[in-house]
């Protein structure tokens, strides 16, 4: 089962347009929990996450993946606007025993193949996360690299 991890900090709008698109993949078995991982908030974000069923921890990304249930941990900017079907592409990478990927908005342009995706999501294993260290995003991004990329 997979956990999503949203790293936010006065992100409102943001979690108003990135939870729905969560929805479907949590109805199908997908995505079992999300949480939001805050660093100190002073808008709405967390009464957002209470009423869409959020789990809000306090702290960065090594809080909320100690937290996390599932085996496998998508952790996604809040300003990353998912493509239709990224949880079909997302199900088949992991039941092909996929391992850690990015998963962006699109395709990489020509300079994001050499330089990387600015923006874009990561999944890994929960071990594997915890082993990193990363207490942030941009930590996670620079640990695994140019991994997969899936769009």
């Amino acid at each position: 089962m997979l956990s999503v991890i949203i790293p936010t900090f006065n992100s409102e709008r943001e979690m108003q347009v990135l939870l729905p698109v969560l929805v479907p993949a949590a109805v199908d078995g997908l995505v079992r929990e999300v949480i939001a991982a805050d660093a100190g908030s002073t808008d709405a974000t967390g009464l957002i996450c209470e009423d869409a069923g959020v789990e809000w921890v306090e702290g960065g990304l090594d809080v909320a993946a100690r937290k996390a249930r599932g085996d496998m941990l998508l952790v996604l900017p809040t300003t990353l606007r998912l493509r239709r079907g990224w949880d079909e592409v997302l199900r088949s990478h992991l039941e092909g025993k996929g391992g850690t990927a990015l998963i962006a908005e699109g395709p990489p342009t020509f300079l994001e193949r050499f330089s990387g995706v600015k923006l874009a999501g990561v999944l890994i294993g929960a071990e594997a996360l915890r082993r990193t260290g990363a207490s942030n995003l941009s930590d996670l991004r620079r640990h695994v690299g140019r991994a997969k990329h899936l769009s």
